[in-house]
């Protein structure tokens, strides 16, 4: 009897899904070809003959197509895959033409029919052979478009545990396509698979960095053998393939550091093809003409630009469009079009201001324009075309102000398309309701949330480490000091507030000498022993500019003092600096072309550029995948604590070791505590602004101004020099007529703020902004304030900080995980979110409401039956535990949230332990007469299953044991975790267990804390 194989287990399954789809199965063998070719000439003449005029009348003239087709395959070795691929994608897609023996002119040649799918023709074949006599291969299924080899599928048994689909992907990249090259010049993508994961790559691509296919309506925890057949049905149809190869293919030059810049093949993630086609589909609609792309930060939004672009602008029934594609940052704006340019994206223009992009408009360009939303201001209406499309990068920034609408004044028949990766919705501001529709689920065309990417492997989790930065003020010892300084300066009780005030601001606190040099000692002491040794680098993020110096200074200082030679590892700062600013600034002014080289070197592995302090810059547009870590000590809320803490979450593998980045760090000096819960909460797109009426406000608002500017009749506006000002303040003669102008200007700053951005306000700009300076010459000066901080505020500084002593920074214990792929379900299911079941969007709560459900929870439990059952005593032990540290702690920590949410944890097992078998399943609770593995399966196994726990505890204890022996930091590796996800699942699947949910989740972590 035959057992269990490759064949049986993944290749021919794999080969009834391909049949199933639309593709023909003639198997290897019967292949009327040679094994040294690479097409199957018989189809791909018949295909050149059907779809070309000129060889249709001649069907000779097929073999001069032909020979110059294989003039290309024989070029590979000479002329690289990649860039031999590159040109034969121009054959494929049609944009090669031939003047046929006998005949005058170019004729276009087409080889794939990619309007009609009917006049091509589909085969898979199994068992295929290649190679001359001496020197074959044998692929195990080939996907052929009229001949062409546009796909090589390798399986692997999915028998043995450690045999995977990485062995698959590196047969291909590390032998076929280094052996047989040509084979792979018709090549679209290649796909590896064992049955248990299916991941596809480019030509040239390396595997840790192969993708995997699927669906955002799909399970994001879809796996094993159910997530192999989704990929097959959803990529590997003929439609998905000719797509992938006409509209989803490009090609990019990369820069890297010490050798000549590479030629890279990408191909798409299905997020990107599920947001192009929803894009193009929302074009063409009749009457809808917006909508909006939630994909988060790090899974590759510029790209899904680009590719939809390119299929917009190649669609006959747009009619020749424009497209606008929008950033409201230059740099960003040079990034995007840079990436479209590499990628050899036709009719592209970047004007560099805004006359310059009205005359592209007035002259009707098509094509891509880029352009910053600032170009727009003030532009009025730029053209009334409805083919004009318009992307947003970065949609959450800017397009809810007047930029915004001028934006859409300019075009107002046109097409609006947002990309973000961080919503916002509160009170003023909805990006939700400004490009998506109502229709769509959750206002989004698409969304790919980060628990999506991370189980893709798209993306890393997020990690945090608490650091506690304490210190002690020596209150009494200041209070005498300080007024010891004021009776020797004579100070005022005025003059010595204001010096108080002014000198114990938050920044006060942070720019103290010794916690600045006590938190840089500590960021070395962490890189060097945790993030150094596997070749990862460091941001920091610090509270202002001023700080961004103060960090440089000392951590020169300090890794000066650790280096033993002149190698010693550098730091730099990225930050903005003005003519105006610190002198001692100047050091770290530089030009965009400058920064971009630093940039650069911090990306480059091996660079002794280790470490990048940053205040504001660098929050988005920047993708570094070598940083490793983050360390934060600025504090940050909501979507802009989720933007600056994404930086750490891009895949990335070290090229010397091979170790994988597992996760992104971000250690917390700040103490943000449930602020990251927040931040990683979703925004809520039903959260309404504040209803005003903008219309009446306006109103309002030019009656008072025509009131206030009674006054003032006769004189120039539009001059501010001492004469205007002069002659406006005699209008003012005195008191009570200043308070009255107070007054009706406080009134009207009021209605401008509320009624601001409508456009209706644009008009009154010059009188406004007159008015604003006539009330700042009529406000008290801060001039001699400011003398009195220029020549006391030194002084001041020096004893604050001379009596904040004893900084300490202390290690918060166990990081939390905060970002990994069930973030969204694990904060509800702790209580850190509310499910909010009236709009099924969960939303953020406080670390008091968590402990105050908790212990209303535990109060409801301890006076039922069971309340005094030992586990409520136990609970109810640790709460009291936890809630005495709060009170004795001075700041919250990431730790403390964690403990509660542990609490919250457990009392969730022992609800639904009680409410499910009352006291004996109370019982039955983790205790030492359990086995914790046996526990597990006692607890969380669906109600009525019939089977004998024991054995499958055994069999996964055997299972894992095998996996894992001899396989040192198996945990660590994205391979060896998903074999042992894997093999658990093995079992559970035979036993008809469920392979998701509560029972795996525990099974797998007690795998993980011990094998």
């Amino acid at each position: 009897m035959a057992g269990f194989d490759e064949v049986n287990t993944v290749q021919k399954p794999i080969l009834d899904l391909l049949v199933q789809a639309g593709w023909k199965h003639v198997p290897g063998h019967l292949l009327p070809r040679n094994t040294e070719d690479t097409f199957l000439h018989a189809s791909l003449s018949n295909a050149l003959t059907r779809l070309n005029t000129a060889i249709t009348d001649d069907p000779s003239r097929a073999d001069e197509i032909l020979t110059v087709l294989k003039r290309r395959i024989l070029s590979a070795r000479e002329d690289g895959t990649v860039q031999t691929n590159q040109a034969f994608l121009e054959w494929i897609r049609g944009l090669k033409t031939h003047q046929y023996r006998g005949t005058k002119g170019f004729q276009p040649v087409q080889l794939i029919d990619f309007n009609d799918q009917s006049q091509n023709s589909f085969i898979v074949s199994d068992e295929v052979t290649f190679g001359t006599p001496g020197s074959t291969s044998r692929f195990d299924l080939i996907l052929w478009v009229n001949g062409l080899p546009l796909v090589v599928i390798e399986t692997k048994t999915r028998a043995s545990s450690r045999i995977t689909w990485l062995n698959a992907a590196k047969d291909i990249h590390d032998v076929y396509e280094a052996k047989w090259p040509g084979f792979f010049v018709p090549n679209a993508f290649s796909v590896a698979t064992d049955g248990r994961e299916l991941h596809y790559g480019s030509i040239g691509q390396p595997t840790d960095s192969w993708g995997i296919w699927g669906s955002t309506a799909d399970d994001a925890q879809l796996s094993g053998w159910e997530r192999v057949k989704r990929s097959v049905e959803l990529m590997l149809s003929p439609t998905m393939v000719l797509s992938i190869v006409n509209e989803f293919t490009v090609f990019e030059t990369v820069k890297r550091a010490g050798k000549a810049p590479q030629l890279i093949k990408i191909v798409p993630r299905y997020p990107q093809v599920e947001a192009v086609t929803a894009i193009h589909e929302r074009a063409l609609h009749r009457t809808k003409r917006q909508g909006l792309i939630h994909h988060t930060q790090g899974s590759g939004k510029t790209l899904a630009m680009l590719f939809a672009a390119m299929k917009l602008v190649k669609d006959p029934a747009l009619r020749n469009p424009t497209v606008v594609a929008i950033a409201d940052r230059i740099q960003l704006v040079s990034q995007m079009s840079g990436q479209f340019v590499r990628a050899g994206m036709a009719s592209i223009a970047t004007p560099e201001d805004s006359p310059r992009l009205r005359q592209l408009l007035e002259q009707d360009r098509r094509g891509v324009i880029f352009s910053t939303v600032h170009k727009f201001k003030n532009s009025g209406l730029l053209s009334n075309r409805e083919n004009i499309i318009v992307l947003v990068d970065e949609a959450h920034r800017t397009q809810e102000g007047q930029l915004g609408q001028h934006l859409r004044a300019a075009f107002p028949h046109a097409r609006f398309f947002g990309f973000t990766g961080t919503p916002i919705a509160d009170d003023d501001r909805n990006t939700f309701s400004l490009f998506g529709d109502p229709d769509d689920p959750g206002h989004a065309m698409n969304s790919y949330n980060s628990d999506r990417s991370i189980a893709d492997g798209t993306t890393v989790p997020i990690h945090v480490a608490p650091r506690l930065v304490d210190f002690h003020i020596h209150k009494e010892e200041l209070d005498q000091a300080f007024d010891e300084l004021a009776d020797e300066e004579g100070l005022d009780e005025e003059a010595k507030n204001f010096l108080a005030t002014r000198a114990t601001q938050t920044r006060t606190f942070f720019a103290n000498p010794e916690r600045v040099q006590k938190v840089c000692s500590d960021i070395i002491k962490h890189f060097y022993s945790a993030i150094d040794p596997l070749g990862m680098k460091a941001q920091i993020v610090v509270f202002d500019r001023g700080l961004c110096a103060d960090y440089y200074n000392e951590l020169t200082k300090q890794l000066a003092a650790r280096s033993e030679n002149a190698d010693t590892d550098e730091v730099a700062v990225v930050m903005s600096v003005q003519p105006k600013d610190n002198q001692e600034w100047n050091k770290f002014r530089l030009t965009s072309a400058e920064e971009e080289q630093l940039l650069d070197r911090f990306r480059t592995h091996g660079d002794n550029l280790k470490f990048l302090i940053v205040t504001s810059k660098l929050g988005t547009g920047f993708d570094a995948p070598v940083e490793g870590v983050m360390y934060l000590d600025k504090p940050l809320k909501m979507h802009t604590l989720f933007q600056t803490i994404t930086r750490t979450n891009r895949t990335w593998r070290n090229p010397k070791t091979g170790q994988e980045k597992l996760h992104g760090l971000i250690v917390d000096y700040v103490g943000l505590g449930d602020g990251f819960a927040r931040a990683m909460s979703p925004a809520d797109p039903e959260h309404a602004r504040k209803l005003l009426d903008a219309e009446t406000l306006v109103d309002q608002f030019e009656t008072e101004i025509k009131t206030t500017l009674v006054r003032f009749v006769g004189i120039d506006k539009m001059k501010f020099d001492f004469e205007t000002f002069s002659e406006a303040t005699n209008r003012l003669p005195n008191q009570d007529e200043i308070a009255d102008f107070s007054a009706q200007f406080g009134m009207l700053q009021g209605l401008w703020e509320a009624a601001w951005p409508n456009l209706r306000l644009e008009k009154h700009q010059g009188d406004y902004k007159w008015l604003a300076k006539i009330y700042e010459t009529l406000a008290p000066s801060d001039a001699t304030k400011e003398l009195l901080w220029l020549r006391l505020g030194a002084k001041t500084m020096e004893l604050v900080h001379g009596h904040i002593g004893d900084v300490t920074v202390d290690i918060g214990g166990v990081d939390m995980i905060i970002a990994d792929q069930d973030t969204i379900k694990k904060l509800i299911d702790t209580g850190a979110l509310d499910p909010k079941k009236d709009t099924g969007n969960p939303v953020p709560v406080s670390t008091e409401e968590v402990i105050d459900n908790i212990a209303n929870r535990l109060k409801r439990r301890l006076a039922g039956a069971n309340g005094d059952h030992a586990v409520y005593r136990s609970i109810a032990d640790r709460l009291d535990r936890m809630r005495e540290q709060r009170v004795t702690r001075a700041k919250e920590g990431v730790e403390l949230l964690q403990g509660f949410l542990a609490i919250a944890k457990d009392l969730t097992a022992a609800e639904k332990a009680e409410d499910t078998s009352g006291a004996a399943g109370l019982d039955l609770l983790p205790n030492h007469q359990i086995g914790a593995l046996t526990q597990i399966f006692h607890e969380f196994k669906p109600e009525g299953t019939p089977i004998i726990l024991e054995k499958v505890v055994v069999e996964i204890d055997e299972v894992v044991r095998e996996v894992s022996n001899g396989w040192e930091g198996w945990a660590k590796t994205k391979v060896g975790d998903r074999t042992v996800r894997g093999s658990i699942r093995v079992v559970l699947n035979r036993y008809g267990l469920p392979l998701q949910g509560d029972l795996f989740d525990h099974a797998y972590a007690y795998v993980t804390e011990n094998y």
